[in-house]
């Protein structure tokens, strides 16, 4: 299945679709856990939930001018709301929270990519 990001949200006007990501991609909460001492040595322990929201690590490999294309997208919308149509189905809204977003050769690709070359990059996503 395909991989789809739409902007803006919620009057989409433009659609990247990516092929399905590498494995290896991640889901986790947004939670973090902050541990504080006391000036007695007693420790405390804060878990900021931040509402169960959910956050995302996607690793495509693409042809380059699929690449350049999503560049331009990443331009465009970053900060920006956005929903994402994952590769097994789900609908999320959120945000792009990459900085910066690096696209690294990945090597020279067959005869049927166009561009000749393909090029890997890492998306993360919070959600809304």
């Amino acid at each position: 299945m395909n991989f789809i990001m739409r902007a803006p949200y919620p009057g989409l006007v433009t659609t990247a679709l990516l092929p399905a990501p590498q494995w290896g991609d991640s889901k986790s909460l947004t939670a973090t856990v902050i541990s504080m001492r006391s000036m007695n040595g007693t420790l405390y322990t804060y878990v900021k939930d931040r509402n169960g929201r959910m956050k995302f690590h996607w690793r495509f490999e693409v042809a380059r001018n699929k690449a350049l294309e999503l560049r331009e997208f990443i331009n465009a919308y970053h900060g920006k709301l956005i929903q994402v149509i994952d590769h097994d189905g789900d609908t999320w809204l959120g945000y792009l929270r990459n900085n910066p977003f690096e696209f690294m050769g990945a090597g020279r690709a067959g005869p049927s990519w166009p561009g000749g070359e393909t090029m890997t990059f890492e998306l993360e996503f919070e959600e809304r």
